[in-house]
């Protein structure tokens, strides 16, 4: 019973330490694995989250969708994606739709079924764009600029990185490791786009970026990091027992912590973290093998770029929000551009947190 008790009272201090940790570096819709925040920080975050049901945050209209009146939407959507309101989404989820992709014999034995959106109108003039979203998110993140670039007649797609967003989590998928996300976007590209492309990557996406334009410049004409993460290394709870990393999971995608994330993902918290915005964040977690996949990644150590970044060889569009709460804009902004040289620029978004395309598209 002692020994038991003592295994009891770690697990549970392990899960308190996961904790503090995810909400330390884990933000909304672009969650990555970034950055220590002080302990007065810390604090004044906490009472964010202490007071997040008292705070009325301003709504988008609220028109109740139910799936089963509404035949446009994929079936693959998890059922609680009836509850959602937001007519970006909405308009973005009709959208959506999987492209089998071939990652090789060494992460799949079969095509891997690829959620997307886009491309919109064909040109000839612009190169296509390929907007990647960030750690455990899903191609909703760019529900309010893809179609902006649409409007400008830009060809224009939105994927889900494997294993997470709505693409298949399939037993066949030996891997959901950076280089297996390499795999599925190099696959994306040759098979569905066929020519070189903008890469666009938001926060974790920007080392998915980064990472296929190292390896596969040849399919890469130019970068755009969005608050992009490649300067601090490795994947949160790796090397963990699997019953701690599964106690992890189940905080990571836990509402409270979803709403506090959703929160400090902006600078306009109240008008824009609402409880349906922490719902489209949160829906790809509740498809099946969501936790394998999630594991999976971790295991596999993920992205180790800090030494690479100055290795980039394609003209580089860095954008900023001034205003960012989860990667440091001071500390990591002009970093990329001091690590790729003239190839490469900052653009600051002002009134802006750490999701400039959901808030300032």
């Amino acid at each position: 019973k002692t020994k038991m008790a003592a295994v009891i009272n770690d697990a549970a201090k392990m899960v308190a330490v996961i904790t503090i940790l995810i909400v330390l570096v884990v933000p909304a819709h672009s969650f990555s694995t970034s950055t220590i925040y002080s302990t007065s920080y810390m604090a004044k975050t906490l009472n964010v989250q202490r007071n997040a049901r008292s705070v009325k945050s301003s709504r988008l209209p609220r028109v109740p969708v139910k799936m089963s009146e509404v035949g446009k939407y994929p079936s693959f959507l998890p059922a609680e994606f009836s509850q959602v309101q937001d007519p970006a989404a909405l308009a973005m989820a009709s959208q959506l739709r999987r492209l089998p992709v071939d990652l090789g014999a060494e992460f799949s034995s079969k095509p891997v079924e690829t959620c997307c959106a886009g491309p919109g109108p064909a040109s000839s003039e612009l190169p296509p764009f390929l907007l990647i979203h960030g750690f455990d998110s899903s191609c909703l993140e760019w529900r309010r600029l893809l179609p902006l670039l649409h409007s400008q007649g830009a060809q224009a797609w939105a994927v889900d990185l494997l294993g997470w967003g709505f693409t298949a989590r399939d037993p066949e998928v030996a891997s959901y490791s950076p280089a297996a996300k390499r795999a599925q976007l190099r696959g994306f590209i040759e098979a569905h786009i066929g020519r070189p492309v903008v890469l666009v990557g938001a926060s974790l996406g920007g080392s998915a970026a980064i990472d296929l334009a190292l390896h596969c410049p040849d399919l890469v004409h130019s970068l755009v990091l969005v608050d992009a993460q490649a300067f601090i290394d490795g994947a949160a709870m790796t090397g963990q027992p699997k019953l701690l990393q599964r106690l992890g999971l189940q905080v990571l995608k836990s509402s409270p912590l979803r709403m506090f994330a959703n929160k400090i993902a902006y600078a306009d918290p109240d008008r824009l973290g609402t409880e349906d915005a922490m719902l489209i964040g949160r829906l790809h977690c509740l498809t099946e093998r969501w936790d394998e996949a999630m594991m999976s990644f971790m295991d596999s150590g993920g992205y180790r770029l800090s030494s690479r970044v100055a290795e980039v060889r394609q003209t580089t569009l860095v954008l900023w929000g001034r205003e960012d709460r989860i990667l440091d804009p001071a500390q990591y902004a002009q970093r990329f551009v001091d690590a790729i040289g003239p190839r490469s620029r900052l653009v600051w978004v002002d009134r802006c947190g750490h999701v400039p395309h959901l808030e300032q598209p």
